[in-house]
C-alpha cells in the first residue's frame, strides 16, 4: 500500500520539531508531537480534543513543564533523533491508516498512535484533565470514518500519482538531517513573513538561507538572495 502524510500531519510534525527546539531538546518525543498537534490548531486531532472540553493551553503548559528544558543551543535548527516511543507512534499511525485503507496518514492517525501508548506523557496529561482515553479513541475513530478533515481532500486533488510514496521511501526524507534543516528553515521563513501555510517560496528562502550549500551558492551567484526574494514577494503582493 502507498501512503503519504496529509498537509496538516506534515505541518504538525514540523511544528513538533520546532517545539523540541524551544525546549532545547535534541530528540523528538511523543510529548513534542502532542505539542505539534496542538500548535497546528485546525486539525481533526485538536477538534476531537475540544469535544471533551480539553484546555489545550493547559495541556501545552503541562507537557512543557513535565518535559523540562534540555541543554542544547536555544532554537537549534536541524534534525532531532526520534525516540523509540516516537517511532512506535508513527508506526502505529501508519498501521491505523492501512486498517482504514487510507492512502494518507492524517493527524487523527497520529492521535491514535499517541493514544496507543497509555502510559505516555500525552495520555497521562489527558487523563489528568478527565479525558477517558478509550472514549477519545472512539471519537477519533468516528472522525476517521467520516473523513471530516478538509486537508485530506487536498491530498487527493493537488498531488499527482508520482507523489504517492510508500512509507519506506518517505522515511528516507524524514531520516535526513538536511531535509529537517531545510523544512525548519522554511517554517521559520513562513512565520517571519506572517504566512499561515508553508508554500514553495518559503522552501526557496530556506534553500538560500542555508549558507554553504551548493544550491545556496549557485543561487547567490545569480543574485538570488533572501532579501531579493523578499523584495520581489512584497512587490508581487502589493501589485495584487
Amino acid at each position: 500500500m502507498n501512503e503519504r502524510f496529509s498537509d496538516r500531519a506534515r505541518h504538525a510534525l514540523a511544528l513538533a520539531n520546532l517545539e523540541a527546539g524551544k525546549l532545547r531538546h535534541t530528540y523528538l518525543a511523543p510529548g513534542h508531537i502532542m505539542l505539534g498537534l496542538i500548535a497546528e490548531g485546525k486539525s481533526v486531532a485538536t477538534e476531537t480534543l475540544r469535544l471533551f472540553d480539553v484546555d489545550l493551553e493547559k495541556v501545552r503548559s503541562q507537557v512543557r513543564s513535565e518535559m523540562g528544558e534540555g541543554e542544547a543551543a536555544s532554537g537549534r535548527i536541524g534534525a532531532r533523533t526520534q525516540t523509540q516511543e516516537t517511532k512506535e507512534v508513527i508506526a502505529r499511525a501508519i498501521d491505523e491508516a492501512r486498517k482504514f485503507g487510507h492512502r494518507y496518514v492524517g493527524t487523527e492517525h497520529i492521535t491514535l498512535g499517541l493514544l496507543a501508548q497509555e502510559d505516555s506523557l500525552p495520555s497521562r496529561i489527558l487523563r489528568a484533565q478527565g479525558v477517558r482515553i478509550d472514549s477519545l479513541r472512539e471519537k477519533t475513530l468516528a472522525a476517521l470514518r467520516s473523513e471530516i478533515d478538509p486537508s485530506h481532500d487536498l491530498v487527493h486533488s493537488r498531488h499527482g500519482h508520482f507523489e504517492w510514496m510508500h512509507q519506506a521511501e518517505l522515511a528516507k526524507a524524514f531520516r535526513s538531517p538536511k531535509f529537517w534543516h531545510t523544512l525548519i528553515l522554511a517554517v521559520d521563513s513562513a512565520n517571519r513573513l506572517g504566512a499561515g501555510e508553508i508554500e514553495q517560496i518559503h522552501l526557496l528562502l530556506a534553500l538560500i538561507r542555508d549558507e554553504g550549500t551548493t544550491v545556496a551558492t549557485l543561487l547567490r551567484e545569480k543574485g538570488v538572495t533572501p532579501d531579493w526574494v523578499r523584495e520581489r514577494l512584497l512587490a508581487s503582493n502589493g501589485a495584487e
